[in-house]
């Protein structure tokens, strides 16, 4: 039988106040156990959405960036469909950048 800390969940991940701070290593943990595990995934999927070649490393940690930064504030409870609707969400903010028509005043 498991004995649980008082206060510790089983997966060693500490409860926080509302509007606390997750640790540090709390996040590292849990991008460990639930994050990586989903790069294959996250891969193909960004493979498949999106056009260019040379920019899916770079939406690849731009995913993860949002994702820990996020985290910070409260870990997400369903690992995959946050991280996945981060990766959508980058890849639209990145569209939406890219396909800005300047105006220009030549009058």
């Amino acid at each position: 039988m498991i004995e649980e800390t008082p206060g510790v969940s089983s997966d060693g991940i500490e409860p926080r106040a509302k509007g606390a701070a997750v640790r540090a290593a709390d996040i590292k943990t849990w991008f460990v156990r639930e994050i990586l595990p989903l790069e294959a995934m996250l891969m193909r999927y960004l493979h498949k959405n999106w056009r260019n070649e040379s920019d899916i490393e770079d939406l690849r940690q731009e995913v993860y960036a949002q994702v820990l930064r996020e985290a910070k504030s409260a870990i997400p409870e369903r690992a995959k469909a946050f991280l996945f609707a981060k990766a959508r969400n980058v890849m639209i903010d990145r569209f939406r950048k890219e396909n800005v028509i300047p105006i220009e005043l030549g009058m």
